[in-house]
């Protein structure tokens, strides 16, 4: 009687190990997703200038330089990619302090929109980023403002953030500040998320103004969002398993 029961329920424990090893395959792919944490550092870039309107792409993922926020389409000059150890490399602007790798910087009141390569969306955790002064100094009344962070999710709607720039040291450079991302941004997932940023008006308020709103950004830390096929695996194998592991039980207690 016992053989006869365990033959019987030999397909059967055939079927649960298969599953298993499924549902165990899909929570490896699960518990890699750290490892799918990248950092866009621009290092694999040369100095560049950018017009509105230009892109390129680091880590895979697409930069689109923008020339205005009230100008979209607009082709004006909008963003450079500097080199931080040539002391040559900012002729029209103060370059930041505290970064001698490559980074990117706005300017003349530009923003710059980052994209993933593809519909599953990323994460963003952290940032680098600082003011880039102008030549000469900021207009009378004007003062470094904010870095500003507009996120499109992939389910629909906007999440936004505002990180306020250090003041400007003895030289008339801004020192570079990090900033962890996670409580903003480390829970949805974004298709899209916009850099731009303002100047303090002396009034209480922060917009872009005179072509002088710039910015530089560096080590952004994005995480690819698992493939939702993932979670399907996962949660398929596990229901399997509890199914077959139930139908075992009760042909035994028979």
């Amino acid at each position: 009687m016992n053989n006869s029961t365990q033959l019987q329920q030999a397909p059967a424990f055939r079927r649960l190990k298969q599953l298993s090893a499924t549902a165990l395959g899909a929570m490896a792919l699960m518990s890699a997703a750290p490892a799918m944490a990248d950092t866009i550092n621009f290092e694999s870039q040369l100095p560049d200038i950018f017009a509105g309107g230009s892109s390129f792409i680091d880590h895979g993922f697409n930069l689109l330089v923008i020339d205005s926020p009230f100008s979209s389409t607009g082709d004006g000059l909008a963003g450079v990619l500097v080199n931080g150890a040539d002391p040559y490399t900012c002729f029209t602007a103060v370059c930041p302090s505290g970064n001698t790798s490559t980074y990117y910087a706005g300017l003349n009141d530009g923003a710059v929109k980052l994209t993933g390569s593809d519909a599953r969306g990323f994460r963003l955790s952290g940032i680098d980023y600082a003011f880039v002064s102008p030549i000469g100094g900021l207009s009378a009344g004007l003062l470094p403002g904010k870095l500003t962070i507009s996120a499109e999710k992939v389910s629909g709607g906007t999440v936004y953030a505002e990180l306020d720039f250090s003041g400007l040291n003895s030289s008339s450079a801004s020192p570079f500040l990090h900033a962890a991302l996670t409580s903003q941004f480390g829970t949805a997932a974004y298709s899209s998320v916009v850099f731009s940023s303002c100047l303090f008006d002396g009034n209480g308020g922060c917009s872009p103004y005179g072509n002088q709103a710039q910015f530089a950004i560096d080590n952004i830390e994005v995480t690819a969002v698992p493939e939702p096929q993932t979670y399907a695996m996962l949660g398929l194998g596990l229901a399997a398993i509890g199914l077959l592991s139930r139908r075992r039980r009760a042909s035994h207690n028979a």
